[in-house]
């Protein structure tokens, strides 16, 4: 086995350093797959579509916000009887030399991808310099059912997708711990994350969820046509040495998708529904209790506070937020009669008390999950931290109420909530007694 180069990192790698030793723009470089089926046989015949960003990854240059991609389709690659395929590009294709330091190439980031006749589906985006082998492509078998309960639908799944090890043709990269040994830089461990759809829109999600969780009535509201999927992704740096260029990492976000399986619909309408809103939309009705997903923003600039006027006084015993998107780990339900005395109904929080998010840090200031977290071809935005977040929660007994003001919050060292942040968008806030 070749030398790996001693605790690049992400950072340093993603610079891709200078060009090949004999590499010209219009030479031929290949990316190497495979494509497996959830029981591990070869899928044959199988067209793999790639595509590569239509900017380069802004590497090194200062105060960059990533924004959502464009894709622009490269071409496609077949499988062969063994279920290997590749993809080939010129050199000069695969990154850029308008870089603020003349030896310095700036990488274009790259897709392949792949789904079977259930819907479920497999994609790596990556970055890279030569010739590299992607991690097996393999279709996540979940095992994912539904089964009927006492307080709705639990839904069940089982192992998660393995955490991807190199080929026989690369390495890991290599990093150091917090003693300065040099170690193993190993792939993120996948975590399942919990979609809830409607008619292609997000309904629910839930982060590191757990197999036999339920979607309550509240959670799927009166939604007509729920479904439920699975989603998990890993992120990763292997390193290869092809002939006749130097070393190549492989940067690489391998992101996994569940077939869609139905859910019986609640038929539960929440008692917000069409109540007027402060702020109040510059015209029509609050795009906020309408009964539509799609995330409307509250302002032009983000506000600490969202507040519902119900058709008269209610006893409110749930509160499910969609879409959330801005600056909070969490939001604070409070109820009033008259819009002046206000009391604390319940707290929603982002991600369960006890979560410990993945540790991204050590992969460079601005992480690759940051650049990547809307590069899915089948689905929508796939990120922990940036959201959008789904909350829900029961509320506390406090006798009828008339309005109902949200606001963001964040939490002590005791999990005590602040209230403290901003909303940015939101997609439905529903209450129900």
């Amino acid at each position: 086995m070749r030398p790996s180069l001693p605790s690049l990192g992400l950072s340093a790698a993603m610079l891709l350093l200078a060009p090949g030793c004999d590499r010209l723009q219009d030479d031929p470089i290949f990316v190497y797959g495979r494509l497996e089926r959830r029981d591990g046989s070869s899928v044959t015949d199988g067209v793999v579509p790639y595509a590569r960003t239509a900017h380069y990854e802004p590497r090194g240059e200062a105060n960059v916000e990533y924004v959502m991609p464009e894709f622009i389709h490269s071409g496609e690659g077949v499988t062969d009887g063994y279920g290997d395929f590749f993809l080939e590009m010129r050199y000069g294709d695969v990154q850029s030399a308008n870089s603020p330091d003349p030896d310095l190439h700036q990488p274009f980031r790259f897709r392949a991808q792949w789904r079977d006749e259930t819907g479920a589906g497999v994609f790596a985006s990556f970055v890279f310099h030569d010739d590299v082998e992607l991690p097996t492509l393999r279709i996540w078998d979940s095992q994912l059912a539904i089964s009927p309960g006492m307080e709705g639908s639990i839904v069940s799944f089982g192992a998660l997708p393995p955490v991807p090890v190199p080929p026989l043709t690369g390495e890991y990269a290599m990093t150091s711990d917090e003693h300065q040994n040099v170690i193993p830089n190993l792939p993120t461990t996948p975590e399942p994350a919990l979609f809830l759809v409607d008619g292609g829109q997000p309904l629910f999600r839930v982060w590191a969820a757990s197999s036999g969780w339920v979607a309550n009535r509240f959670v799927l509201e009166d939604f007509a046509q729920p479904a439920v999927m699975l989603r998990a992704h890993s992120l990763g740096e292997f390193m290869f040495y092809p002939l006749g260029g130097k070393h190549s990492p492989l940067v690489f976000r391998v992101d996994w998708r569940t077939e869609e399986l139905p859910l019986p619909p609640a038929g539960l309408r929440p008692v917000s529904r069409g109540a007027t809103c402060q702020p109040a939309p510059s015209r029509g009705a609050c795009p906020w209790t309408d009964g539509r997903l799609e995330r409307v923003a509250l302002g032009l600039k983000p506000v600490d506070a969202l507040t519902l006027t119900l058709e008269e006084p209610r006893s409110l015993r749930h509160a499910v937020v969609r879409g959330a998107e801005g600056n909070f780990l969490g939001f604070v339900v409070e109820g009033s009669l008259d819009a002046e005395q206000w009391t604390r109904m319940g707290v929603l929080r982002n991600f369960a008390k006890d979560y410990v998010p993945p540790p991204l840090n050590r992969r460079g200031p601005r992480a690759y999950n940051e650049q990547t977290q809307w590069d899915s071809p089948f689905d929508g935005r796939f990120s922990w931290s940036q959201g959008p977040h789904f909350l829900e929660g029961p509320l506390e007994p406090v006798g009828p109420v008339r309005y109902v003001r949200l606001r963001p919050a964040s939490f002590d060292h005791a999990g005590e909530a602040q209230v403290s942040g901003e909303i940015q968008a939101l997609g439905e806030l529903s209450v129900f007694e």
